[in-house]
């Protein structure tokens, strides 16, 4: 077996990145584990490995890049690994871990965006009212939300920062290290196995099983706004009306 194949996931946050780390671990020797780097928790979502310097946080926190390494070693009989980062997480990381990880050729970067940036954040606000301080999974689908105008302004900030914070880094990197894909791209099987191949999964190794992503996004978030015409009201002089006003008319 060759070198193994690193790569990260950078995702802004409700951008299908949960479903994108189960379909690539997934794959044919694959390992893929979830946000290593979240504050005060190791999510591995998959594989949780015995080695207790792996469940270390102080460890991790200390040498993220050692930490790692032995991360990958703990795969080592899998051909690819990787794990996902979410933007915001990356302006509290060390410098070395940017520059291995996220600018370096030793790492793939996956970066997975959103565009329609109104429905993202009406799902992260849902979605911090459902799990509160714990791991985000999809919301249900039915469920309505009254939407404080100030905490939508606010949350529309905060995910273009998160996006500026990876752009910013992948500046850097390497064109030929970064595939980027949107949001809806995930329910794409030319996009998933142009995806495949950048990992370097062979055409030969995949089964019917593993050709597309098993995504679908949810319903449009417009729909779960009870206070809609407020909402239009509160954005009526800003920069955001034409996100609204589009969002708003396909309810």
């Amino acid at each position: 077996m060759g070198p193994q194949t690193k790569f990260v996931i950078l995702a802004g946050p409700r951008t299908g990145s949960t479903s994108l780390v189960d379909y690539l671990d997934a794959l044919p020797e694959t390992r893929c584990h979830s946000e290593l780097f979240q504050d005060g928790r190791i999510d591995f979502r998959h594989h949780r490995p015995a080695d207790p310097r792996l469940n270390d946080i102080a460890f991790r926190d200390a040498q993220p890049v050692a930490f790692l390494d032995r991360m990958a070693d703990s795969a080592k009989e899998c051909r690819r690994f990787g794990f996902k980062v979410i933007g915001s997480q990356l302006s509290t990381c060390n410098p070395d871990f940017i520059r291995e990880v996220c600018v370096g050729p030793a790492w793939k970067k996956i970066y997975l965006w959103r565009n329609d940036l109104f429905e993202q954040s009406v799902s992260y606000l849902l979605a911090a009212r459902h799990f509160g301080g714990g791991i985000w999974e999809r919301t249900p689908g039915e469920q309505r939300i009254t939407l404080a105008p100030k905490d939508l302004m606010a949350c529309l900030h905060m995910v273009q920062t998160t996006y500026f914070v990876i752009e910013a880094v992948l500046a850097n990197a390497g064109a030929e290290d970064v595939f980027s894909l949107n949001y809806r791209d995930l329910a794409s099987p030319s996009v998933m196995g142009e995806l495949r191949r950048f990992l370097g999964v062979p055409e030969s190794a995949i089964d019917r099983a593993h050709r597309g992503i098993d995504f679908k996004p949810g319903p449009t978030l417009a729909q779960r706004i009870e206070n809609q015409a407020e909402i239009r009201r509160f954005f009526l002089n800003s920069r955001y009306r034409h996100l609204i006003e589009q969002a708003l008319a396909a309810a």
